[in-house]
């Protein structure tokens, strides 16, 4: 499976709100605040799938590429992202999962001016990018019988590696619960 996208600059990169250090002003937040990029990105991925009986598997190699600079003056940084996962057929109903994710997040080239990097840690530029190793355990319950069309999914993941640029935080556990239903 390939996939090509196009993401177009639907986010706010101007939002503001009162912080600590405004003293009751509204100010523009720093990068990690905001929802968009500002800038049109290339999504692109390719996706190996294979199955037997009782075992699926898969790879995913995805990556978002940044095009020019924002009109705030800066460019996030490119994407990228290799998901490796292996899921198991316990019974018709459930099916056991784990992944090995490796990401990578470039830095953000050139700077918001309206950002006064001494003020707040990540309004610095320099604070911003990383390479990380994830991996997850899950599982996916379907039951026909109970909840016609709906699917139950859970996993639990943490991160295995963190190699951040600077000062941020650090990424922790994340619990993902979801509920599909079809049609």
């Amino acid at each position: 499976h390939a996939q090509l996208g196009l993401s177009i600059p639907t986010g706010t990169i101007d939002n503001k709100d009162e912080t600590p250090a405004s003293m009751g002003n509204e100010v523009i937040l720093p990068y990690p605040m905001q929802i968009g990029s500002g800038t049109y990105d290339a999504i692109t991925a390719i996706t190996y799938l294979g199955q037997s009986n009782s075992f699926s598997w898969g790879s995913q190699l995805r990556g978002v590429f940044r095009t020019g600079e924002n009109d705030n003056g800066y460019r996030l940084g490119n994407q990228l992202g290799w998901n490796n996962w292996v899921a198991y057929r316990a019974t018709d109903w459930l099916s056991v999962s784990g992944r090995v994710q490796g990401l990578i997040q470039g830095g953000i080239r050139g700077a918001n001016p309206d950002l006064n990097p001494s003020m707040v840690i990540t309004a610095d530029t320099f604070n911003s990018g990383y390479d990380a190793l994830n991996a997850g355990l899950g599982f996916n319950i379907y039951a026909p019988q109970l909840l016609k069309g709906a699917r139950l999914g859970f996993e639990y993941a943490l991160p295995l590696q963190q190699n951040l640029n600077g000062v941020q935080l650090k990424s922790q556990d994340v619990i993902t619960v979801g509920l599909q239903y079809s049609f």
